[in-house]
């Protein structure tokens, strides 16, 4: 298990960013949360085995919904949680 706090920044709010990344987290059963920032950036706490998470990643770089624009995305290692859903918080 491995769990990573991700940054990312671009054209990430008002285009339904937090709602489709909660529903791939779904797909490949990914716990954690996700919320946005004040300063327009769209910030992840997510939790999985390596593999998944990698993949995840892969996915959050290209977007999973077509309206958003990811310029960057920054990934920090954290301590494992006890995290047993994915949530969206404000």
């Amino acid at each position: 298990m491995k769990s990573v706090i991700i940054s990312i920044h671009g054209r990430v709010q008002g285009v339904g960013f937090r709602w489709t990344t909660a529903r791939l987290t779904n797909r490949l059963q990914v716990a954690g949360w996700v919320k946005n920032e004040s300063d327009g950036s769209v910030t992840v706490r997510a939790q999985a085995d390596e593999t998944t998470l990698h993949a995840f990643i892969e996915a959050l770089k290209k977007s999973p919904t077509p309206y958003a624009k990811v310029r960057n995305i920054t990934v920090t290692n954290r301590n494992v949680e006890d995290f047993k859903k994915f949530t969206i918080t404000d």
